[in-house]
């Protein structure tokens, strides 16, 4: 099955006409009849009605998933351009705290430092980063954990100061353990490593009914500033939020633990755009 026949089928299924998809791929329309004919003389079975809005048969649909995972696959593939190109990639990850302080400089930082790089940058929670990095789908995160992977190398960066935040006029400037349990809250999921700083009061006695959980930052600290309740958020990540009156800043009787920040890549070594990443996130996280 050759790759240029799946590519032609995707296309086809993805612009629904034969044609659109010879102009995308800059070959005739015959040869991606011939590419599609050919598809399903090897398979045995026909693909597609050819109506008027080309639908799949079952065996097309199961095959268009196919294409999808070969296809993205291939283009993921670091030398298909030339033995140059695995040194001009550098496939980046960074959780949500990371995302929404310094990785936009950072990015800025690489792009000029390293004009021809191909920068691929992936915002996601830890425990999904570190998964990623172990199958060698990243080069370099940045994350929160302390989950110990033989093949990976884990070097701390620092910590964010973490708050509690909500709308303002909606609680006090000041909530005790049992004020703060009675509060509705907006927290990560289990994996999260400040999940247990919001368990406590998301699940302890005399708790609130409601307890919000998201994977990402941006949306909790949305939630918060929409009233949904409580979150507990690094400071720097919300600056804007509180010096607009978006959101306040909640005291509580037990302070959070602050929220470690680590690079993590596997222990072949690093790039020189990697390396430059690791040396700015260093910096980053401890500003001179």
């Amino acid at each position: 099955m050759q790759i240029h026949s799946l590519r032609t089928y995707y296309w086809v299924n993805r612009l629904g006409s034969f044609r659109k998809a010879a102009e995308v791929l800059n070959i005739s329309q015959p040869t991606v009849s011939a590419r599609i004919r050919g598809l399903e003389e090897e398979l045995g079975v026909p693909l597609m009605l050819r109506d008027a809005g080309l639908s799949l048969t079952p065996q097309g649909e199961e095959l268009l998933n196919y294409a999808r995972q070969v296809l993205r696959l291939t283009d993921d593939l670091s030398f298909q351009n030339g033995p140059e190109s695995r040194a001009a990639r550098l496939r980046l990850g960074a959780n949500g705290p990371v995302a929404a302080t310094w990785l936009m400089a950072l990015v800025d930082h690489l792009e000029a430092r390293h004009p021809a790089l191909r920068l691929e940058v992936e915002v996601n929670q830890s425990a999904t980063l570190l998964k990623h990095l172990a199958t060698g789908q990243l080069d370099l995160g940045f994350l929160s954990t302390d989950t110990a992977h033989p093949e990976l190398k884990l070097a701390p960066l620092g910590q964010f100061a973490m708050i509690w935040v909500g709308s303002p006029g909606r609680y006090g400037p000041t909530l005790d353990n049992g004020a703060l349990s009675r509060s509705p809250i907006i927290g990560y999921n289990w994996e999260s490593p400040i999940h247990d700083s919001t368990r406590v009061p998301a699940y302890g006695p005399g708790r609130h009914r409601r307890f919000t959980h998201s994977d990402s930052l941006f949306m909790m600290i949305r939630l918060a500033v929409n009233g949904m309740g409580l979150a507990l958020v690094p400071e720097l990540a919300v600056l804007q939020e509180l010096e607009s009156g978006q959101l306040t800043r909640i005291g509580v009787e037990r302070p959070p633990y602050p929220l470690k920040v680590s690079a993590a890549y596997r222990r072949e070594s690093l790039s020189t755009s990697a390396q430059d990443a690791l040396t700015f996130a260093g910096h980053a996280m401890f500003p001179r």
